[in-house]
């Protein structure tokens, strides 16, 4: 992608001089990437709503103005954020942003997970498995809904979903590894991030980690009466993924719950798709850890995208191994904190997952 020279309105220069320094930082693959006014910021440069939130403080000490509201989480690109410049007074639309729909904070979409396959022709083994695994699913579904959600006390109810969540696994008689279990603290809050692969993650997570664990759910869920009463009796946290505002407020909530002694489980690549590799990592968590004072935990999990691959509901036969690693302890509170545990958390948890690293490769 070029620069049209052309096409800039006075200060374009010096807005995409700023956007492209975040950009390297954020991605520091990409720190010679040149684009244009109407490129995306999150779509194409990566830049999610932590991101863009940090941009809005550098445009403004950068330029020497001052921006409207959350301007800069709130646009779609640097064409977007000159108009805004240019014209203070725009208002956003009743979605929350300027033009384009406002991008989730805290889980994001780098992707989709509705991406297709070449599919083939299943075996009779396959078929036998699955018409196996259907029943076996649905049944012990109902049955930990009705013992969570009937169950007195959050710590208790924890435990019938891990060990729901087990059971599925031995009655499926998938093998489940689960190694490091040392670098989980019961005692303090910690951050805990995991690659996200496929629908069976949480389960995973919820097997593997026999310790007081809240994940972070997006606000949609909420809207669907039994899954809503399933996850709020399981402690999870919600988050408005579509309204950058109101996202910036679940940082600040998230982060108090930490400070409290809650650990969070977050799945920092947000979406997972069908073909294989670790995608890039949003900030959300990162920035939480930072401003809580806690350590992150990076988890990673293998295999699961061969027995349930993106939105394909057909079930394999598979094995599932889940490595804890050590926690990674935040040296400060700022933006580079942040961008140092995101790194450190990628580095120490790529080679465990047994899939291709997207931001390097």
């Amino acid at each position: 992608m070029e620069d049209n020279q052309n096409n800039k309105s006075p200060g374009m220069d010096a807005l995409l001089a700023v956007i492209r320094d975040m950009v390297g930082e954020v991605h520091p693959h990409w720190k010679n990437l040149h684009f244009l006014p109407d490129t995306h910021l999150e779509r194409e440069l990566g830049l999610d709503s932590m991101a863009r939130a940090e941009l809005h403080g550098r445009i403004e000490q950068s330029l020497g103005i001052t921006l409207p509201g959350n301007a800069a989480v709130l646009a779609a690109n640097a064409g977007e954020l000159m108009r805004i410049i240019e014209h203070p007074d725009i208002q956003p639309d009743s979605s929350g942003a300027y033009g384009s729909n406002a991008s989730d904070l805290l889980m994001g979409e780098f992707s989709t997970a509705s991406n297709v396959v070449a599919s083939r022709q299943r075996t009779v083994g396959e078929w036998l498995f699955a018409l196996y695994a259907w029943p076996v699913f649905s049944l012990l579904a109902v049955l930990a809904w009705l013992l969570v959600v009937l169950t007195p006390t959050e710590g208790a109810r924890r435990k019938v979903a891990h060990w729901c969540a087990r059971l599925l696994f031995m009655l499926t008689f998938t093998p489940l590894k689960v190694s490091g279990h040392e670098h989980l603290d019961p005692h303090n809050a910690q951050i805990i991030v995991a690659n996200h692969t496929s629908y069976l993650d949480g389960i995973i997570v919820t097997a593997a980690l026999d310790t007081g664990i809240h994940f972070i759910v997006k606000g949609e869920l909420a809207r669907i009466a039994p899954l809503r009463v399933l996850l709020q009796r399981f402690g999870v946290e919600f988050v408005d993924r579509f309204n950058a505002s109101k996202g910036a407020s679940d940082v600040g909530r998230i982060a108090d719950k930490v400070r409290m002694g809650q650990s969070i489980v977050f799945f920092p690549e947000g979406t997972f798709t069908t073909f294989e590799g670790l995608q890039p990592f949003r900030m959300g968590a990162f920035v939480t850890a930072a401003r809580a004072q806690v350590p992150v935990v990076p988890v990673a999990i293998k295999g699961a995208r061969t027995i349930q691959r993106g939105s394909d509901w057909f079930p394999q036969r598979g094995s599932i191994e889940v490595t804890i690693l050590p926690p990674i302890q935040p040296n400060g509170e700022g933006w580079q904190v942040a961008l140092d545990l995101r790194n450190a958390s990628r580095a120490e948890m790529a080679p465990h997952t047994g899939e291709p690293d997207l931001v390097k490769d």
